[in-house]
């Protein structure tokens, strides 16, 4: 039997620091299009695209729960005739917004995002969220949160990179691990969330 694990959102705050009351009442309006179309993840996409002024590769996992957004970005690329534009999130970071619109002058040169949340994640023996709180306390650095999960045996998914380890893209991560000879396998799990409402199959590792 597949290993199902269940999130109950309570709260998940994403917003850009200078977001504006035209772009948070865009985003409130997917996002409640979103749960009540119980919307797939290329939909939650395309309904995001087709509504919001412009998104960032940086949000796009974050607000929409998405696990393959590069890929889903690609897919949609010439459905939608995206326009793309480079761009620095949090002060370091390169990243890419994109728009169905022609004009991209007014979007600006930098973002800033802040991140907060309350999840509750639940598996048959019931709560297991306590670990991953716990790691995330430990250090800031992403790829040091997967890689001390890891090593202390936890099972880790796409979710919960994004829930308590800050990572967008867990497949390159691991796949980092693996080349410096981290021995890591691979198996799928059932995952719901209260969120988008959907229940899905994705990817899970262990060391």
């Amino acid at each position: 039997m597949t290993r199902r694990i269940d999130y109950q959102i309570e709260k998940l705050s994403f917003t850009e620091v200078k977001e504006t009351p035209r772009l948070n009442r865009q985003w409130a309006e997917v996002m409640e299009e979103c749960r009540e179309e119980k919307a797939g993840s290329e939909e939650r996409l395309r309904i995001a695209l087709l509504n919001v002024d412009y998104v960032t590769s940086f949000e796009l996992p974050f607000r929409l729960l998405l696990i393959r957004a590069p890929q889903l970005i690609d897919k949609l690329r010439r459905e939608l005739h995206l326009n793309q534009k480079a761009v620095i999130i949090n002060g370091k970071k390169r990243g890419q917004v994109y728009s169905i619109r022609d004009d991209l002058a007014d979007v600006p040169e930098e973002f800033r995002y802040r991140l907060s949340n309350r999840i509750h994640r639940t598996e048959t023996a019931g709560p297991t969220a306590a670990p991953f709180q716990e790691l995330a306390k430990q250090t800031k650095v992403p790829r040091e949160r997967l890689k001390l999960a890891l090593e202390s045996g936890l099972q880790v998914n796409a979710l919960d990179g994004l829930f308590w380890l800050g990572i967008q893209r867990i497949a390159a991560d691991v796949a980092r691990l693996r080349t410096h000879g981290m021995k890591i396998s691979t198996t799928e799990v059932e995952v719901y969330d209260s969120f988008t409402g959907t229940l899905r199959t994705i990817s899970a590792y262990q060391r």
